[in-house]
């Protein structure tokens, strides 16, 4: 018979003799994907919902709940089957917007949008003119949100995904559909959107899961927030024992975390880790990560990406195509062109269309693609070159390299930590630790980077020994 721990045991103890919302804030490692199941198997639902704001995250739960009545589906899916858009799911970008107006206006139109879409207002006009209040061009902007915002409800332009969700949610809090579960375990609640979570709350069913922690909260910069903390009103247990990570390792990120996050984080490892064979390279950055391909080229090094490497390659690309009058070709970095005349407009003396865009452009992922072309050029390496290269290098599928946002929820033997990870954390100390909610996400990032580990870690030198 199957014996729970006391943490486990806990959790089943309180989601079969009571119905409404329990959350469950597991470490890394601690079983949150084996206790959604046992959830599952012991209360039979006839009809459930695993989901998740990641697509990969629910494709595992697929194999999980296999044979049962929970189906699992992303809740843009869910979104789309109740919204039945005409049109097919397309991003708003600058190109969208007709009028004859600067990019930065564009742009935050655009941004005003999304932000209204994954937001948990039901109130465009109150939303928009909140956004709004102290800005310079508040009127015609406004004006500009409604106005596209409008265009997608009529179906006069292509609705985005998160579109979707915010039509669903209103659908939801305006009693236009039926959506009804026994059960529905929402997955990673700790990075969702504030429009997810009342999608969460508003489905109709007697029991309902989240999982996730805190602690892992780190994709912000996504404008996700944090179901622990929008919901710290509900009940919540934990699970500390990590099955993945060894005694050793998470004994040294609990003193970690201890002293500069949480004096209140607990992390227990275990005495049989994780020894699949497998090895993480773990950045914060796609530019590191095409730093470190260069790297397993030159000494024809195998390795596996858990991304595409045109996404990967994005960024340094559109501004190498850019800088040369060309226009970009990945929608999201059109902009570039824009900015490639600005510059040619504005050039001053001896400034460079990489040192412009450090000046001008405030994007962390344009930032760090020209100072990696920067260090390519007084390299003499080119880029376009390793691109090719990357495209047929040989495919080590027990090597990986990625950046700590996606090998989330992944786990291997060994980890080695990218110097990126290192030098972020190690500037925050010199500057007299987490000052600002940037600074707690780069300690989380580190904590997920680590957490990934079973038996090894390599150069994780913020860690105590």
């Amino acid at each position: 018979m199957l014996q729970y721990t006391p943490e486990q045991s806990d959790i089943i103890d309180f989601i079969t003799n009571k119905d409404g919302i329990l959350l469950v804030s597991a470490g890394a490692g601690t079983g949150k994907s084996f206790m959604s199941e046992k959830v599952a198997s012991i209360l039979k639902p006839s009809k459930g919902l695993y989901t998740a704001f990641n697509k990969a995250i629910v494709k595992e739960g697929v194999k999980r709940f296999e044979n049962t009545n929970v189906e699992c589906k992303t809740l843009h899916a869910l979104a789309y089957r109740y919204v039945k858009p005409k049109k097919d799911i397309e991003d708003i970008t600058y190109s969208c917007i007709t009028e004859n107006i600067a990019y930065k206006l564009k742009a935050e139109t655009i941004n005003a949008i999304n932000m209204f879409y994954v937001s948990s207002s039901v109130d465009m006009y109150g939303f928009y003119n909140n956004y709004f209040k102290n800005h310079k061009k508040s009127k015609q902007l406004i004006e500009l949100c409604e106005k596209y915002t409008e265009a997608m409800i009529d179906g006069s332009i292509n609705p985005t995904f998160n579109f979707l969700l915010k039509y669903f949610h209103l659908m939801l809090v305006e009693e236009k559909v039926r959506c009804e579960y026994d059960l529905v375990i929402l997955d990673e609640i700790n990075d969702v959107t504030a429009v997810s979570l009342e999608i969460f709350k508003l489905i109709k069913a007697p029991k309902k899961l989240g999982l996730g922690e805190t602690n892992q909260a780190i994709y912000k910069f996504l404008n996700l927030v944090d179901g622990f903390e929008e919901m710290s009103n509900e009940k919540i247990l934990n699970l500390t024992q990590s099955w993945r990570c060894s005694e050793d390792i998470a004994k040294r990120i609990q003193k970690f975390m201890k002293k500069e996050v949480s004096e209140n984080f607990n992390f227990v490892g275990t005495d049989k880790p994780v020894a699949n064979g497998n090895h993480l390279y773990c950045t914060m950055t796609n530019a590191f990560i095409i730093s470190k391909i260069n790297s397993c080229l030159e000494n024809n090094q195998g390795f596996y990406l858990l991304r595409r490497i045109s996404d990967i390659f994005a960024a340094p690309l559109a501004i190498s195509s850019a800088a040369s009058g060309k226009e970009p070709y990945q929608k999201k970095f059109k902009f570039l062109a824009d900015e490639y005349k600005n510059y040619c407009e504005e050039k001053k003396p001896g400034q460079s269309y990489m040192s412009y865009l450090l000046e001008n452009v405030d994007d962390d992922e344009i930032q760090n693609a020209v100072k990696l072309l920067l260090s390519f050029k007084r390299k003499d390496i080119n880029l376009f070159d390793i691109y090719r290269r990357a495209k047929e290098a040989k495919v080590d599928h027990s090597y990986t390299i990625a950046t700590v946002f996606t090998a989330k929820g992944l786990e291997y033997e060994t980890v080695e930590i990218g110097k990126d990870l290192n030098t972020k954390i190690n500037s925050i100390r010199e500057n007299g630790g987490i000052q600002d909610s940037e600074d707690l996400a780069a300690y989380r990032c580190y904590y997920v980077a680590t957490s990934r580990a079973g038996t090894e870690l390599i150069n994780a030198t913020c860690l105590p020994n």
